[in-house]
């Protein structure tokens, strides 16, 4: 119950995922891969609400740069690490929220489970945002190729007595 109330959609996913890291009775790392991790990134962690490891993410990329071989390393490391990521995160806010928990009180406690709906989830404003910043970017791209391809025109021109 809490689990679901925390991750909300792709709670089977996430349930059968974090089953991996316990299988032993202590948390361990296992090997796995998460799509939307490796080609979202930022995205995928602010959906998720992950805001420390976006930030981190962002300063990762800067630091490393953004030749086409270092984004596709980090991205697979993204995506083999972010479920792993994201069960130690929902572990913690789930064992947070039963602090707060009066002594004696179920797990299954509605207002409990709303506080975790709240802590846990997904943030939709990521969605729209993404989609704003992709068509800004289609647009600016259109934009600018348009203009360059007017600026560079002059390259193409025979120019008199040059070669002639």
């Amino acid at each position: 119950m809490e689990l679901e109330a925390f991750v909300g959609p792709k709670t089977d996913y996430y349930n059968r995922k974090f089953g991996k890291f316990t299988l032993t009775g202590s948390t361990k790392f296992e090997f796995g891969w998460n799509w939307p991790a490796f080609f979202g990134g930022v995205w995928w962690y602010l959906y998720r609400k992950m805001y420390w490891w976006a930030i981190l993410d962002i300063a990762v990329c800067s630091l490393l740069g953004w030749t086409i071989f270092v984004p596709l390393l980090w991205a697979a490391a993204r995506s083999i690490t972010g479920d792993f990521l994201y069960f130690l995160f929902a572990s913690k806010k789930i064992r947070d929220a039963r602090g707060v928990l009066s002594p004696g009180a179920p797990t299954d406690d509605p207002s409990h489970l709303d506080r975790l709906k709240t802590a846990g989830g997904v943030q939709t404003w990521v969605l729209w945002l993404l989609a704003v910043f992709i068509l800004v970017a289609l647009l600016m791209l259109g934009l600018f190729s348009t203009v360059w391809i007017h600026r560079v025109d002059f390259l193409y021109k025979k120019v008199p007595g040059l070669w002639a």
